[in-house]
């Protein structure tokens, strides 16, 4: 009975997790450059680089893996670069989730935003 509702939890956190995804993600490794430009809700004197291998990415999202830690609802300016066709995209977008790693980095999940004056075309033409 007890591994049962331990099956039966698993089950349901899978499909909320499912729900909130719009967009399938692509799991790929590039080596990409994540410069945050501008953050809502937090001072950036200058701007904070993400660099690394990208594992997950999607036509309306990023997951971020890093040494600063960003805070949630955090509306934040981004320029991601990808190093092989150097493709360069400004974007905004609002973290949904952080989590630290036993390493003390940070993993932030960041929803790209349809917003004016960015690239946000251009990003849905490469991850559609």
């Amino acid at each position: 009975m007890i591994e049962e509702k331990i099956i039966e939890e698993k089950v349901i956190e899978e499909k909320v997790i499912e729900e909130k995804r719009n967009f399938p993600r692509r799991m790929q490794n590039e080596q990409v450059h994540v410069d945050i430009l501008k953050a809502s809700n937090e001072q950036i004197d200058n701007s904070v680089r993400y660099e690394g291998l990208m594992k997950d990415i999607s036509h309306n999202g990023i997951r971020l893996h890093g040494k600063h830690p960003l805070e949630k609802d955090a509306i934040l300016d981004l320029l991601v670069e990808f190093e092989a066709d150097h493709a360069k995209y400004n974007l905004t977008g609002c973290v949904k989730w952080v989590t630290e790693t036993t390493e003390h980095e940070f993993v932030a999940g960041l929803e790209i935003n349809d917003s004016d004056n960015t690239d946000i075309t251009k990003w849905h033409q490469k991850f559609s």
